[in-house]
């Protein structure tokens, strides 16, 4: 079924169901909370204004971590269930998830000495339960600079810490959970404004207004309970349903680089930044990723600029610890996003403001849930269908920690080492692929049986977009049959992460273009119009 097809059916079945929960908002948030709830056996609508992850959720660090520099802000409670989050998540999805061992460089001048490190590792790997995937080391001198890229800044140094964390495709975690939240039983839909509030019906429903975005079409979906998961949209949405409650979430701009490597060691780097922040350097493909900023922002949430003076304070932050290894030239690709933090009138710097969520009763039977850290976005989900579960009078308990992600039914059986490999010897045996497409198609998880099977009926589909890429043209084909893919944009910002990578995606857009065209129907200028509204949509423009 197409994407436009399953819209049609969907939004019939919207219009004539009256939901347990209707949720507004399909990033992490909204996506963890659909999941949990349909588990729960409850009539579950989700409905996202754009696409799914198109917001904070596809503009994260892309780090599966618990926070080590919230133990510094004595955000002990926080950083104690992201790790137990961050070892769940690690788990459940490791087809798009990866431990990754993180260097701190130690200089006697900056804010991580040697000895308040030492102090801060142990507390990490304490709250942990000493159960991360590694335990934290402290390196001298000598041992840190055979580790750590070169030249390094050698006024004061002292050595460097290693600890555990993690990484991830924040994206295509996020339309996991949407898939799975799919998969057990809710109705979902991308690209649905919700358009005007009637709260309070005589039959005791909420009944909303939706405009989908896609064919213009107007419908209503009724329900018993409402949840704003909208990041830092949700003041706007609940000054439509009440003007005068009062604004609560305080947005701040990340902003993160995507950079020629200038070491190649499976290590992130952490760089303690004279303003008091700390920037991450993190292995991303054959590049390397580099964020964030963190600066408030109050102009257009729908587009977010990455400015001239984002770029040089996070190039400054890196050639202040290894001198000379970034230029502007280097800056291959950007992206921004908005943090929807708690507004607090005793915190001032952006930074200092506590990444703890917040659930607010807006009315009765409406909820909006802000803040928050995508790693403990599955605990945030639990908490807020506990609340609805109150409200509906059952008692049924979560299942989200059980339950395995889509893609990802294997881990018992065999787990990811064994798994991949077998898989991979599957790919290059069965479907002759090479070794470097098959291990890019283990982003899909089980899934890639489906993919490949679907594709090797056209031979086109088993071809690559672009000689220099691993992308094969069946994926565009998978992604608008299975993964509600609409526009150019969805495929190469969020299905996958071509825009992140060599000329973000120029190279190869009028082939994905034209492909993804014959399979939606495009004209020749709808085609046109798709490159044209991508292109407007990249932040960097070298």
């Amino acid at each position: 079924m197409t994407s436009l097809k399953y819209r049609e059916r969907t939004i019939q079945k919207m219009s004539k169901t009256n939901y347990d929960i209707l949720i507004i908002g399909g990033g992490i948030t909204g996506a963890g909370i659909a999941r949990d709830a349909a588990l729960r056996g409850l009539s579950v609508a989700l409905v996202e204004k754009d696409d799914f992850g198109y917001g904070t959720s596809s503009g994260s660090s892309k780090l599966v971590h618990a926070g080590i520099r919230y133990i510094g802000q004595k955000e002990f409670r926080l950083v104690r269930e992201a790790s137990i989050e961050r070892k769940k998540i690690l788990e459940m999805a490791p087809h798009i998830t990866r431990p990754l061992k993180f260097l701190v460089p130690l200089h006697s001048d900056t804010i991580l000495t040697k000895n308040k490190l030492r102090l801060v590792v142990w507390l990490y790997d304490l709250l942990a339960n000493f159960r991360n995937y590694t335990f934290h080391r402290i390196l001298g001198r000598e041992k840190a600079r055979s580790i750590l890229p070169n030249p390094i800044r050698e006024t004061n140094f002292q050595g460097a810490a290693v600890y555990g964390d993690g990484q991830m495709d924040d994206a295509r975690l996020t339309l996991e959970v949407i898939l799975s939240a799919e998969k057990a039983g809710a109705d979902i839909l991308n690209y649905c404004s919700a358009e005007d509030f009637h709260l309070q019906s005589p039959e005791g429903l909420d009944t909303v207004t939706m405009r989908d975005l896609n064919t213009k079409h107007v419908f209503t979906i009724q329900t018993n309970a409402l949840v704003l998961a909208c990041g830092h949209w949700s003041d706007k949405i609940i000054q439509q349903i009440d003007p005068s409650i009062p604004s609560r979430v305080r947005p701040t701009k990340g902003v993160h680089l995507i950079t020629k490597k200038f070491y190649n060691l499976d290590y992130a780097v952490v760089i303690p930044v004279e303003d008091g922040r700390i920037i991450f350097v993190v292995p991303f493909g054959e590049n390397l990723l580099v964020g964030t900023t963190d600066t408030d922002y109050s102009d257009d949430y729908d587009f977010i600029p990455v400015t001239k003076e984002d770029v040089i304070y996070l190039i400054d932050a890196v050639n202040y610890l290894f001198p000379g290894a970034l230029t502007e030239q280097d800056v291959i690709s950007a992206y921004s996003g908005l943090r929807p933090l708690i507004l607090s009138d005793t915190v001032k710097s952006e930074s200092d403001v506590s990444r703890q969520h917040e659930i607010r009763m807006v009315r009765p039977n409406t909820f909006a849930i802000t803040g928050g850290k995508y790693t403990t976005y599955r605990a945030m989900a639990k908490e807020m269908v506990d609340k609805i579960i109150k409200l509906l009078g059952t008692k049924i308990k979560s299942s989200t920690d059980k339950v395995p992600l889509n893609g990802w039914v294997s881990t018992k059986r065999r787990g990811w080492d064994a798994w991949s490999r077998i898989a991979c010897e599957n790919m290059v045996i069965r479907y002759k692929l090479s070794d470097h497409v098959a291990q890019h198609l283990l982003r899909y998880g089980d899934n890639y049986l489906k993919l490949l099977d679907e594709a090797k009926e056209d031979p086109q589909l088993m071809k690559l977009v672009s000689n220099n890429r691993s992308y094969i043209f069946g994926e565009i084909n998978y992604f608008i049959k299975h993964e509600k893919a609409i526009t150019l944009r969805d495929v190469l910002f969020r299905r996958t992460q071509i825009q992140l990578s060599f000329e973000q995606g120029l190279d190869c857009i009028e082939a994905i273009a034209k492909h993804m065209g014959k399979n939606m129907g495009w004209s020749q200028e709808e085609i046109e119009n798709e490159i044209s509204k991508y292109k407007k949509a990249l932040v960097w423009n070298p």
